[in-house]
């Protein structure tokens, strides 16, 4: 909450506003008022005599809860203002906006000065981000009066500004037109997160006390150095094996002289693909070692990037090292040899053995979603491709189940279901290879991964182990329209029909039941309308569903529905087949 007091025609004037931690307005905001003198007399005052009146017309009218405690609601805009008749003195205002949904409860106390002129301040612009990597930083701050509904600018007001931990970080004098800058360090305002900065006015014998409070965020760059490199360039050594590779994360401000570890994780690629990821330590190093296939190439390049597990660190470039390729120990893939024969030693066994089936030699054996097995009837899932330890966290790839192209901007977390919500305990997006690394963290049971991206639908389920992942996802268009295809094969006749029930035969089916005909109206409009589907418009259309139509997300299959190589869509022509 934010609050200032002014005068206006002999009466006070409380006015304010009430937003969530995200500065979204609060709607309907009940904010319960309540006055005390200042010098601490028992009791409060009797706010039911005072007159108290709405600020202007058509605005909520206070509420008496009680003779000492008023009830504002808050506009659209999240404003709340009264009105009242008070002697002149100085008192204490505590407001308390009694929270809503899921939002909580705020205070706030206002020192109010009707002997003295109220005082307004401001900064100009309201900071938001700060970058402590710059060399200065300027803030402006505007003060002025309000009396009888005129606004004055006030000069020759001092001023300070200070941090939330109570530093001090400047002090000055508005000018004739009631502004004042401030040059401040940036190795004084903070270590990175989030914090808050406060101008304050102590007040004169003309002019009441007051202060300012605006939330801001400081950010840092953070560098990336591999300390085993020399000029960029490691000591030789093989894919096949695997290069081990330390590299340093530094936050750029902590040369300014900023305390600061960033967290997160770093990975590496060659070629285009990444070859290995591992979470920052508490010292910010990370451990790790890439492998993959040896190319043809005597020198080889490996792409460092870093992956911040807060808004507060911002990668700042990549780091390039160069790699001599030398060839792989021969001992390396003894044991692969080794195995080879024992699994080839076991099937020649197999075969003569007496009573052998053929059958059961034949028998289909159940395989994952591979990274290449996008096509019609590619289904959304979730595939280990290769196990971790636990301390490496997750790493992958996010595709279209059925054109298997990369989806660039995708979140993936890890939920955590509490008593009264769903909170992440991590979460990722993926960049524009579709790529992602999520840092490791000790997953709870009933914790789910969760995948989903701008236009495809969420796909939740267990925590899989840590290592890397192939992540399946289907549109949200498809998506929608499996579930209606699903819903007419449970239903049966009159809305079944053979391949694919369609939206267009679900609703001349629906005949009376015009909800059913609705919901049918919306599927088709959304799969074949050639417009993108949001999770907006899929929650849209997906409220009109029936209440036994199963959710379009991770929904199985009805009963004698085996998913393989029918499509849901193989019914749609051409033309309609392409614009999904």
């Amino acid at each position: 909450m934010e609050a200032h007091a002014a005068r206006a025609g002999g009466r006070l004037l409380l006015s304010g506003t009430v937003v969530d931690d995200v500065a979204r307005p609060m709607t309907g905001a009940r904010v319960a008022l309540t006055v005390s003198p200042a010098s601490g007399a028992a009791g409060g005052v009797d706010l039911s005599g005072a007159a108290p009146a709405a600020c202007s017309e058509g605005a909520s009218l206070p509420v008496v809860e009680r003779s000492d405690t008023l009830v504002l609601t808050s506009d659209e805009a999240g404003r709340f203002c009264v009105r009242l008749s008070l002697p002149r003195d100085r008192y204490v205002a505590r407001l308390e906006s009694r929270g809503q949904g899921l939002v909580d409860a705020a205070r706030l106390e206002l020192p109010i000065d009707l002997a003295r002129a109220p005082v307004a301040l401001r900064f100009d612009p309201e900071p938001s981000v700060l970058s402590l990597d710059d060399d200065r930083i300027t803030f402006e701050v505007v003060a002025s009066t309000e009396d009888d509904g005129v606004t004055v600018a006030a000069a020759g007001l001092p001023l300070a500004l200070s941090s939330e931990a109570g530093v001090a970080l400047g002090a000055a004098l508005t000018d004739a037109s009631g502004r004042c800058r401030f040059d401040v360090d940036p190795a004084r305002l903070g270590p990175p997160g989030r914090g808050e900065l406060r101008v304050t006015f102590a007040g004169t014998a003309g002019a009441g006390a007051a202060s300012r409070g605006a939330d801001v965020e400081r950010r840092t760059g953070v560098e990336l150095t591999a300390p085993d490199a020399t000029d960029l360039r490691l000591p030789a050594g093989s894919p096949d094996d695997g290069i081990p590779l330390r590299v340093l994360a530094t936050a750029r401000c902590a040369r300014r002289g900023c305390i600061a570890t960033p967290g997160g994780a770093v990975e590496v690629s060659a070629g285009g693909g990444v070859v290995g990821a591992a979470a920052l330590e508490r010292d910010g190093i990370a451990h790790l070692v890439a492998t993959f296939a040896t190319p043809a190439t005597e020198l080889l390049v490996l792409e460092v990037r870093y992956r911040p597990d807060a808004p507060w660190f911002q990668p700042h470039g990549e780091l390039s090292l160069r790699v001599p390729v030398r060839a792989p120990s021969p001992w390396r893939k003894a044991p692969l040899v080794l195995a080879g024969l024992v699994a080839l030693a076991w099937l020649v066994l197999a075969r003569l053995r007496p009573g052998a089936s053929s059958g059961r030699a034949s028998r289909r054996v159940s395989r994952p979603i591979s990274p290449q097995g996008a096509g019609e009837g590619a289904r959304p899932g979730v595939t280990l491709v290769a196990a971790g330890r636990t301390d490496q966290g997750w790493q992958g790839r996010l595709r279209d189940a059925h054109d298997g192209q990369a989806i660039a901007g995708a979140r993936v977390a890890i939920e955590r279901r509490g008593f009264d919500q769903v909170s992440s305990v991590a979460q990722v997006w993926s960049d524009a290879g579709g790529t992602f690394v999520l840092a490791p963290l000790q997953a709870l049971p009933g914790d789910e991964l969760v995948a989903e991206g701008a236009q495809h639908a969420p796909l939740r389920g267990p925590v899989p182990g840590a290592g890397v992942l192939d992540i399946a996802l289907v549109l949200r268009k498809r998506a929608l329209l499996e579930r209606l295809v699903h819903w007419a094969r449970g239903r049966g006749a009159p809305f079944d029909a053979r391949p694919e029930a369609t939206p267009g035969h679900v609703r001349r089916a629906a005949g009376a039941q015009l909800a059913v005909a609705r919901w049918a109206d919306a599927v088709e409009r959304a799969a074949y309308g050639g417009q993108p589907v949001d999770a907006a418009a899929q929650a849209a259309v997906e409220r009109l569903a029936p209440g036994d139509a199963a959710p379009s997300v991770d929904a199985p299959p009805p009963p004698g529905h085996e998913p393989g190589p029918q499509d849901p869509l193989a019914h749609v022509d051409g033309a309609r087949r392409r614009s999904l």
